[in-house]
């Protein structure tokens, strides 16, 4: 197993497997980001049930890859140089645990009061919460859905969202309006992959915004926004 290896790469497409140090076990569900010198993400992917990643750089360019997952330190690679539009190199990923004191994983040090709210649905949207159908959903209650095993399209679902429909389709879960097409996913203002987002973890989450077609000029056609720690620093 290679944790990491050559500071120059000849690829477009990263790939590899997210470990577990302690035992060299796969870790599925992490959150691994292709980040540029600026800090932006340019792809992002979840490890499936054996660990494998992908991304994709769309340009050559310097980049470094991080990954998260509840319960193991967040982890960074060294800059890599993507010299190259073809061929594939793999990387893995080494995370170490990190202890989840249960106590102090509540609310009460996340929760946001309504003008917080307030002003980080207009970043993310350009509305306010108030002229939304459905009401943001936070923190508080991602965790009450990751304790039940819920995914984000069962968390839509469990929200009673009016004229929404849920259904399973080969390209992964399909969240539509009534007489409109699947609406996008986006994960911290990235395009997201549907095929992920069962395998997303929703206790990762700090906020999802449901936006219905016509509801903001950002997203015409309507969007699940799902945004995590990251973009909320």
């Amino acid at each position: 197993m290679v944790a990491f290896s050559a500071p120059s790469i000849e690829a477009q497409t990263l790939g590899g497997t997210v470990f577990d140090r302690s035992d060299d076990t796969p870790v599925s569900g992490a959150l691994v980001r292709l980040v540029d010198t600026t800090g932006v993400a340019v792809a992002m992917s979840v490890s499936d049930d054996v660990g494998e990643y992908r991304l994709i750089a769309e340009a050559p360019g310097t980049y470094r890859i991080e990954a998260r997952r509840l319960g193991y330190r967040d982890f960074e690679t060294p800059l890599l140089e993507v010299l190259s539009s073809e061929g594939r190199y793999e990387i893995d990923l080494v995370l170490e645990t990190a202890p989840v004191e249960l106590p102090g994983f509540t609310v009460e040090t996340r929760r946001w009061g309504p003008q917080e709210v307030d002003r980080r649905v207009r970043l993310a949207v350009g509305l306010a919460p108030a002229s939304l159908r459905l009401e943001p959903v936070l923190r508080e209650t991602l965790v009450e859905h990751a304790e039940r095993a819920h995914t984000v399209a069962d968390m839509v679902r469990w929200q009673n969202a009016a004229g929404l429909v849920t259904k399973e389709t080969t390209e992964g879960p399909c969240i539509q309006a009534r007489g409109g097409g699947c609406l996008p996913f986006y994960l911290n203002d990235v395009r997201f992959n549907p095929e992920l987002i069962d395998v997303l973890p929703i206790d990762m989450l700090e906020m999802v915004v449901v936006l219905y077609p016509n509801e903001s000029i950002a997203y015409p056609g309507g969007a699940i926004l799902m945004y995590t720690e990251a973009w909320i620093r």
